[in-house]
């Protein structure tokens, strides 16, 4: 039993309480008691007391959509490579010769940097190869997290990049057997498409079949590029729904070319949508100009945030995201009041949740949810004064005060010190990994400036 004890607590409980001077009951994986610190009474004396008297609590934020392979590789690709080019000239190249513990450590490269960051649930993309050593990282470092592997059937490449619509479904469904419950459940596994035009009708169908037969969801990118850039990401929404894809259960992702009809489409159906803010920005999808996300959490479609990749956004950093969230829609509405931090806050957590199912479990800090909590230092410039929270931790923290994280009522960084694994070995290996995959896929380090040995 874990004792928070007179933190100022933002519970995102239907009551959306601050507490000025709160406490949590941690009881196992669960939060036993939450509220006013005089009114949390422990049954027993507990294990142990964290003195909160100068800390912020929230519950860890949902990560919707991240590629966790590419961190191996992260920043090779420079700023003035065409974005349609990053896929076959330099990702299917990376991605064909990467090897399982090359997987494994790229992902506790990008968990130990959500943990650090205050993120304590992600979902993957849908880009591992290994699945089965991913999720021994993850349980590894703690994390709670949705796992998927490489599907498509349309688009082709070198050996493991090329599958039927046979071998995709087969392929995602012995994965679905091996990974889910993992870690008493805080692991897991769904069908998951790379999309963007890779997929047949036939494998949507089959993956939506799958999440059915399972009680999972199932996700893919869709209407992630400008209409200049010629892709294949042109199928109408009518047409997924027509083919009977869209329900509550499905996650799509990046979603920046939407009409009022797709948005109403998309309430209608209970679509979760997954908004990757800086990898739009930064592979110029055209975002602040023609995203539409102001206008589909109006219309009740919930709404995450998602890191995306290393060569995408080229972080995993929430705190980052919601700053961005809650400043480029202001001003390309110019209008102070869309994008209000309370509500970007609830996209990084409530939203996250429902997105991913598991808003009975996570998402904000109640008695009966697990215990995924995140302890913010007070004694940094950006934490003070404490006037209000809420615009404190949106529009000011950083991840350096992040102090404490627990998910599942484990201390996975505790005063600072990561618990589960050896930082500097984990760093010193992915300096040495990620440069010999570059060198074997045949791609060279470049930089704009001489890098002098």
């Amino acid at each position: 039993m874990i004792l928070v004890e007179h933190a100022t607590v933002v519970t995102l409980d239907p009551e959306r309480r601050i507490l000025r001077d709160g406490s949590v009951l941690v009881d196992g994986r669960d939060i036993l008691q939450v509220g006013p610190a005089r009114e949390v009474r422990p049954p027993r004396a507990p294990d142990r007391v964290i003195d909160g008297r100068r800390r912020v609590v929230l519950p860890g934020f949902v990560d919707t959509h991240v590629h966790l392979s590419e961190h191996l590789n992260r920043g090779l690709l420079l700023d003035d490579i065409p974005v349609d080019r990053y896929l076959p000239d330099w990702l299917i190249p990376l991605y064909s010769v990467m090897t399982p513990e090359e997987e494994q450590a790229s992902a506790l490269l990008a968990c130990v940097e959500m943990i650090r960051t205050g993120t304590t649930t992600f979902c993957e993309a849908g880009t591992l190869f290994d699945v089965a050593a991913v999720a021994d990282a993850v349980e590894q470092v703690g994390m709670r997290a949705i796992l998927g592997r490489w599907t498509w059937d349309l688009a082709g490449g070198p050996g493991r990049m090329r599958q039927t619509t046979a071998e995709a479904l087969g392929a995602t469904e012995a994965m679905l057997a091996v990974v889910n419950g993992r870690a008493q459940g805080r692991i897991g596994a769904w069908p998951l498409l790379l999309g963007l035009g890779t997929c047949s009708a036939e494998l949507m169908r089959g993956a939506r079949a799958l999440a059915d037969r399972h009680g999972l969801g199932w996700g893919m990118m869709h209407f992630a590029s400008h209409p200049t850039r010629k892709t294949a990401d042109t199928i109408p929404l009518a047409e997924l729904d027509a083919l009977g894809l869209l329900a509550p259960n499905c996650k799509l992702a990046h979603m920046v070319y939407v009409d009022d009809d797709d948005i109403r489409l998309l309430a209608r159906r209970g679509v979760k949508v997954s908004h990757c803010p800086t990898a739009g920005l930064k592979h110029t999808k055209g975002l602040a100009a023609h995203g539409r996300f102001v206008e589909m959490l109006a219309a009740g479609v919930p709404v995450s945030l998602g890191g995306d990749s290393g060569n995408g956004s080229n972080h995993f950093d929430m705190l980052r995201l919601m700053y961005l969230v809650a400043t480029v829609y202001k001003d390309a509405r110019l209008d102070v009041g869309v994008m209000p931090p309370e509500q970007v806050l609830e996209m990084a957590t409530l939203r996250g949740a429902e997105a991913l199912l598991l808003d009975r479990a996570i998402g904000s800090i109640e008695p009966g949810k697990r215990a995924d909590l995140v302890l913010y230092d007070l004694d940094v410039p950006e934490w003070r004064p404490l006037l209000n929270p809420v615009n404190n931790l949106v529009y000011a923290a950083t991840g350096a005060s992040v102090r404490t994280v627990l998910i599942d009522g484990r201390v996975v960084l505790d005063d600072g010190r990561l618990t589960t694994l050896d930082e500097t070995a984990l760093y010193e290996r992915v300096e040495r990994l990620g440069r010999a995959q570059i060198a074997r896929a045949g791609l060279r380090i470049e930089s704009k400036w001489p890098v002098i040995a």
